[in-house]
């Protein structure tokens, strides 16, 4: 005959299994919502821009504002599933750029600049590459005004480790913005998003632990491409 299991005992193994069972931290990463938000494509003027790409694809990109305190302006194209191509460019009038757009200065073609990962919550975000062997740098707050007087307002932040030249940075947009991707004309949708980097392996393993999809990894020299199909064109644009 089995000897009866005291109350107390089972009670103990009640309240103690939801926990036991419970996930992990690192294993609710994917909770933060990461996707591929935005592609910056550079240029040194952006009338020059706007008429490059719709030469190239047929689609007109309509001018989203000027970005205060850094010297640049830009266009945009909506890429469809919450995602868009930014043109950017110097302002014509700006006396000097924000130092790391010093460069867009020397471009005369569309030229793949850097690309922004959308996340619903940047402390979560954050916690989660650290988790995967990535720091990140403190959030900062960033605005622009459209054309028509709409206040865009997001928090961006990057990776700590400059060293992964084709690393994304990292944007949560404020509640109540209207993301670009659904105010920008249509057209054309994102075909593919290849990265090379020699620390790919790191790079990757952190865009994973956020959940981010649609993109391919390969070791070798730095660099970005993107492929665009724009109804029966299709286009590829690099990094430099």
């Amino acid at each position: 005959m089995n000897a009866a299991v005291p109350l107390t005992t089972l009670a103990l193994v009640t309240i103690l299994a939801p926990a036991l069972s419970a996930p992990s931290p690192r294993n609710t990463a994917v909770d933060v919502h990461a996707h591929m938000d935005h592609l910056m494509v550079a240029i040194r003027s952006l009338p020059a821009g706007i008429a490059e790409f719709e030469r190239l694809t047929g689609v007109k990109a309509v001018v989203g504002g000027k970005h205060p305190g850094r010297g640049t302006e830009n266009a945009l194209v909506s890429l469809g599933n919450g995602s868009y191509l930014e043109i950017i460019a110097p302002q014509a009038d700006a006396p000097q750029l924000f130092a790391d757009y010093e460069p867009m200065r020397t471009l005369d073609r569309l030229t793949i600049f850097t690309w922004a990962v959308g996340v619903s919550d940047a402390t979560a975000a954050a916690a989660a590459l650290k988790a995967a062997g990535l720091s990140a740098t403190p959030p900062q707050p960033g605005a622009r005004v459209t054309p028509a007087g709409e206040r865009l307002e997001w928090s961006t932040f990057s990776l700590a480790d400059r060293s992964i030249a084709i690393a994304p940075f990292f944007i949560q947009w404020s509640s109540g913005t209207k993301h670009p991707s659904t105010t920008s004309p249509g057209g054309c949708a994102l075909s593919s998003l290849t990265l090379r980097d020699p620390a790919i392996a790191r790079l990757s393993a952190g865009l994973e632990a956020l959940g981010v999809s649609g993109v391919t990894y390969a070791e070798g020299s730095s660099s970005i491409e993107a492929m665009l199909t724009c109804g029966s064109k299709t286009v590829t644009f690099r990094s430099r």
